[in-house]
């Protein structure tokens, strides 16, 4: 004979937490990914930490956000190449069954004028921008569940709309990003994904290398500072797990555009 389950046990069966939210990191072995990485971690997510080729950097972020008490994993892949992409979206559904959140931090420049810039260095930057961006939301949306929805932010660039000498390339594959950003939350509004771009100001790191502005020379700022690690990182989650935003391009520092 079956026993019934006791008042105590139906108040354990109750009490089980749901399962903690996931969110994929592309490019979270950088400065604004790691950030952001941490970020959810510290807001009780899981957090997949992709990287290409920076191991160093990456086992850093891991550690920290394990130190959040949140489970960290991290994921290896050149994000141009689609075998590579179809192998990390696969170790991701397998790790997790699926996704709630994806945020696009991956980024790489070639401070060249455009009369100077190779061939080679242009499809490279329109590959890992471009094409990655793409091979990868075409994954992501497979795993985020079907009523509940998901989230992608793209790390972009005020450059894609403002230009800026010797970033031709550049700013030429941030504003593709935003054609894109656009057209594809049009198309996954009716299954309630939720897309859109943030322009992260500027933060010293090896893609800003020596372009990063002196405190002197921050002129068209009108607050006459850039925003905090931290602050970018805050504002990503806060729009990622925001139900009613989608489409949006927003700038978090104070540069008018």
């Amino acid at each position: 004979m079956n026993s019934m389950p006791t008042q105590s046990g139906d108040r354990a069966l109750r009490s089980v937490a749901p399962p903690a939210p996931t969110v994929l990191v592309l490019g979270g072995s950088g400065v604004i990914g790691s950030a952001i990485c941490q970020q959810f971690a510290r807001r009780g997510w899981n957090v997949g930490v992709h990287y290409h080729t920076n191991h160093a950097s990456t086992n850093a972020t891991l550690h920290m956000v394990e130190q959040c008490g949140r489970r960290g994993m991290v994921f290896q892949a050149d994000i141009g190449d689609p075998r590579q992409v179809h192998a990390l979206f696969d170790q991701v559904q397998t790790a997790w069954q699926g996704l709630d959140a994806c945020v696009w931090s991956v980024g790489r420049t070639v401070n060249r004028v455009a009369i100077r810039i190779t061939p080679q260095e242009w499809e490279q930057m329109v590959h890992i921008h471009l094409t990655g961006l793409f091979l990868c939301f075409q994954r992501a949306m497979r795993l985020f569940p079907e009523q509940r929805g998901g989230s992608v932010t793209v790390i972009g660039s005020l450059s894609s709309t403002l230009g800026r000498a010797g970033q031709t390339a550049y700013a030429a594959c941030k504003a593709g990003a935003l054609g894109f950003m656009k057209s594809a939350a049009r198309e996954c509004g009716s299954t309630n994904v939720r897309v859109n771009v943030v322009f992260p100001g500027w933060h010293s790191s090896p893609l800003a290398g020596d372009a990063f502005p002196a405190q002197d020379n921050l002129g068209d700022h009108v607050l006459g500072r850039t925003p905090t690690l931290d602050e970018v990182a805050d504002f990503v989650y806060l729009l990622a797990t925001s139900r009613n935003v989608s489409g949006q391009i927003c700038n978090v520092d104070n540069r008018l555009w």
